[in-house]
């Protein structure tokens, strides 16, 4: 039920251009995932997370014209500004309320819903000759087969490295290992595809249509469709 909050969630944090709104679209978003079951990133997303974080905030805090900071130093001519420091924070709010309710989603769809629910919104495009529903169908493939060709592509790396029979060293090496890694992994991955597409050809898989998609919930109610455009209207219309 709290789907459309998410994604009104994800929309405002995207578009949002104040603190306060990008403050409200991460607590909402935060609260939506709770309720929905959304899993803790792992240590190495928060990790990546926040170097990214530091590195913005610092980017935008000394390129950003405007009052001079003091107590901090200059750093290449260039005096840190307050501007910079509150776009940098606006930077940081607005990607984390966004991965906030992706995971929230990921939580209340899985991979086929969430297409089913992408082409649904686009369905009045096929009026216009877009291929709404063979999209769908090519994306509903590769997000089922990801998970399978990211195993293989570790597996195939740690083989190549026990054929090496030793760690690499620099970054030539490790460069020569990887793509000796990729390529065996680029040709199974081709191969499987076209194995794949030989079974739906058999068997005359049709293209679905995104109404006729089973749904194991009901469609979620009105209030919160309400709620999760006026978070989303909300952090479109006050930017100013």
């Amino acid at each position: 039920m709290t789907t459309p909050l998410l994604v009104g969630a994800m929309l405002g944090s995207l578009v949002v251009g104040r603190i306060e709104t990008g403050a409200l679209c991460l607590l909402v978003a935060a609260g939506a995932a709770a309720r929905a079951g959304a899993r803790p990133p792992s240590r190495a997303w928060i990790a990546s997370m926040t170097i990214s974080a530091a590195f913005a905030w610092a980017l935008n805090l000394y390129l950003t014209p405007g009052r001079a900071l003091a107590g901090l130093p200059a750093l290449l001519g260039r005096a840190p500004t307050s501007e910079g420091l509150e776009l940098g924070a606006l930077l940081t709010l607005r990607v984390a309320g966004a991965f906030v309710s992706l995971q929230g989603l990921r939580a209340s769809w899985n991979a086929e819903q969430a297409t089913d629910a992408a082409a649904r919104v686009l369905k009045p495009l096929a009026r216009f000759r877009v291929p709404v529903s063979e999209t769908r169908m090519m994306v509903g493939l590769a997000l089922r087969f990801a998970p399978l060709l990211r195993t293989e592509a570790v597996r195939i790396a740690r083989v190549q490295e026990l054929r090496a029979g030793r760690p690499s060293h620099g970054p030539r090496e490790w460069l020569q290992r990887r793509r000796a890694a990729i390529v065996p992994t680029l040709v199974g991955a081709l191969e499987r595809a076209e194995r794949v597409a030989l079974a739906l050809e058999a068997r005359h898989y049709p293209l679905r249509s995104a109404d006729d998609a089973p749904q194991s919930q009901g469609p979620p109610g009105l209030p919160w469709q309400m709620a999760g455009a006026a978070l989303a209207g909300t952090a479109l219309l006050w930017r100013g």
